[in-house]
């Protein structure tokens, strides 16, 4: 309640004004700003913030609560989740509960920024309420395939206590490059040969619950929350050529997760947040392949758990200057096991069966300070301890300790402007599934784990200027530059086999333009613009040729643009979204994969109708001017090396199918 009342009481001094920060560093938007949208959610009034990205963090993929977080607050505080993510706890958030939105830009003075330089706060209304709301879909896919999804869910609040449940048959959408095509494989003094390909699997199917209460306690205010996962995604490619062959793959996944935070006053002047949190889940692989006189068939289980324990204390000396500090305590492990048979025979992989459990420490303390009305500053230190210990076919135990500075500089050029120059050092998180030998019997083949990765050290250094203008148009221009140590690639482990490694160094650069343009000097009312674009350059030594090359999976290029319209004498909004082409390389050991779009542009769009403040209803098409996709192997007898030519090349082009779905929406 503590934190809720320090956001609050800087957020009323600008309640008046949509983008004031030139004073206090925070935004305030009203209902009304959003009025236009007919927002259903939280969900979609974030999604009309001028100059705002949503960023929904690293969720599973990295281990621990701080490394974990996005950009958004909900009432002061983040989200005790990681399984459930941000985008699934924002829908869930009906828009005619949120009082207001605050996005706070650089840093102020008592504020959890999360590690973040832009963080939005989403305020809720006090006071009873009760709402049931019902959803539904259905998707069809250009491939046959029909996909229903349906949800309810239940919102209540009483006094200071709220309580919401949920339950949902998911349908998720996963796979753009599903379609029809052709596949040319070319051999070196050969003639190319062709035959055709299909790709299927375009949906994740999967059940989802969701139960949250938030009570009173102690003076502060005590949120729980529990997520049950299932989720199943089967998908295939068929070559009709040569005999035929198939690869078919299935990934099933169940997870569990409950988090529970209290926060509130100690000895009246310590804003104290402390948090638990529990996951487990379980995962199995099947991936088989069939072709006239072989076959093939690699089986993997997972089984996985995270225990965290966090506290952080933060104290105002003056309106002008704040701190931060606390500690988290994180225990992880994972047990994998693995197998591969290849014509009815078994082949040994290294780190086939793998044991693994890490307990991680880290230390923190921050320190904000608004040095003036125009400029501010954030400065900070993350102390990381961590021992990793392995067992099955690796047996060993390791131990690291990083230190992680932080510096934000945030400066308001006018009431419109802000200019941001961070400095800090970020340590990444080793995915336990590396130290396990994984595959993709149609792309790579099988790779072995690496029992030896360690996690990569960035130091960034980052400038954004954001501009705003004309009520509800904001632009952010960004760049970011980085120099990795330890970044995991793929390296040579022996036996023909490559595994995530450790490259020594390599760099990384990025620059990006977001934001939102309206278009009323066109001639038309209420409709926006959205640029969503980036460049990347990067380079590295290859581990196998010694040359310099990108980093392997780094796009070259990302070009997404929206236009959008409410129109209010319809009650609908429309809107019309686009993509241009993209590339993306990998390297390995004996091969090099390249996956690219084509045919750019290629569109989505949509129409919501909104015919009463109860009811929601969607209509939209994505890929609707199919693209093509490609996949591209070179591929090597051996090695890469300087000068070696490939033994072969295959190259797969599937067209996109377009895929139509309707969205129902009702609130009782």
């Amino acid at each position: 309640m503590a934190g809720k009342k320090a956001i609050i009481l800087v957020a009323c001094l600008v309640a008046g004004s949509a983008w004031a920060q030139g004073e206090t560093g925070i935004s305030v938007y009203p209902p009304s700003f959003f009025a236009d949208a007919r927002p259903a959610t939280a969900l979609d009034m974030l999604n009309r913030l001028p100059g705002f990205s949503l960023d929904t963090g690293a969720g599973t993929s990295v281990r621990g609560f701080a490394g974990a977080a996005g950009n958004v607050l909900v009432d002061g505080t983040r989200p005790t989740a990681k399984n459930d993510d941000l985008n699934s706890i924002l829908q869930r958030i009906p828009a005619d509960r949120v009082e207001r939105i605050e996005v706070i830009r650089g840093s102020a003075p008592g504020i959890d920024m999360q590690g973040q330089s832009v963080v939005a706060n989403i305020v809720r209304k006090t006071g009873a309420s009760s709402q049931t709301i019902l959803s539904g879909s259905m998707t069809y896919s250009g491939v046959g395939q029909w996909a229903p999804s349906a949800g309810v869910e239940y919102h209540g609040q009483s006094g200071a206590w709220r309580y919401e449940g949920a339950v949902q048959r998911t349908a998720q959408l996963w796979d753009d490059a599903v379609g029809n095509g052709y596949r040319v494989v070319t051999v070196p003094g050969q003639a190319p040969v062709y035959d055709r390909a299909v790709r299927t699997g375009t949906i994740r199917y999967g059940y989802q619950a969701h139960g949250g209460l938030i009570a009173p306690l102690w003076g502060g205010d005590w949120d729980n929350n529990f997520t049950l996962q299932t989720t199943d995604f089967p998908d295939a490619i068929r070559y009709y050529g040569g005999g035929g062959s198939r690869f078919d793959s299935i990934t099933r996944q169940k997870t569990g997760e409950f988090g529970s935070h209290w926060q509130g006053l100690l000895l009246g002047a310590i804003n104290l947040e402390s948090l638990v949190l529990q996951r487990l889940g379980h995962e199995e692989d099947s991936n088989t392949s069939a072709a006239p006189g072989s076959s093939a068939a690699f089986l993997a289980a997972k089984d996985t758990g995270e225990t965290i324990g966090r506290v952080t204390g933060r104290y105002s000396f003056s309106p002008a200057l704040s701190v931060e500090a606390g500690g988290e305590a994180a225990y992880n492990f994972l047990d994998g096991s693995s197998s591969f048979v290849s014509n009815g025979v078994a082949v040994h992989l290294p780190n086939a069966n793998v044991s693994v459990n890490e307990k991680r420490g880290e230390v923190f303390a921050t320190a904000t300070w608004k040095a003036t009305a125009k400029l501010s500053l954030e400065a900070g230190a993350r102390m990381e301890f961590s021992t990793i210990s392995e067992s099955g076919d690796s047996m060993k135990t390791r131990s690291f300790f990083y230190p992680k500075p932080r510096l934000l500089l945030s400066y308001a050029i006018d009431p419109q402007s802000q200019l941001r120059l961070r400095v800090e050092r970020t340590v990444g998180q080793l995915n336990f599934s590396d130290f396990v030998a994984s595959s993709n019997l149609s792309g790579f083949g099988v790779a072995a784990g690496n029992a030896d990765l360690r996690p990569d050290q960035r130091w960034q250094i980052d400038a954004a200027l954001e501009k705003h203008f004309w009520d509800k148009g904001g632009i952010v221009l960004d760049y970011l530059h980085e120099d990795i140590t330890d970044l995991e690639d793929f390296i040579p482990v022996g036996g023909g086999l490559d595994a995530p490694g450790n490259i020594p160094h390599a760099t990384q650069d990025k620059f990006s333009i977001t934001g939102q343009v309206p278009l009323d000097f066109l001639g038309l009312e209420n409709a926006l613009f959205k640029p969503n674009l980036y460049w990347t350059t990067s380079s590295l030594i290859d581990p196998v040729t010694g040359e310099r090359r990108r980093i392997s999976n780094a796009r070259n290029i990302n070009s997404y643009y929206e236009i959008t319209q409410d129109l209010d004498e319809l009650k609908s909004t429309w809107s019309i979204n686009w993509g241009t082409s993209f590339s993306r390389n990998i390297w390995r050991i004996a091969q090099i994969s390249r996956i690219a779009i084509h045919n750019s542009p290629y569109f989505n769009a949509y129409w919501s109708y909104k015919p009463t403040p109860d009811w929601k209803i969607t209509l939209g098409a994505d890929n609707f001017t199919a693209y093509r996709f490609e996949l591209e192997q070179i591929n090597f007898a051996g090695p890469r090396t300087l000068g070696g030519q490939p033994s072969s090349i295959q190259d797969v082009f599937t067209r996109t199918q377009p895929r139509i779905y309707l969205q129902l929406r009702k609130t009782l």
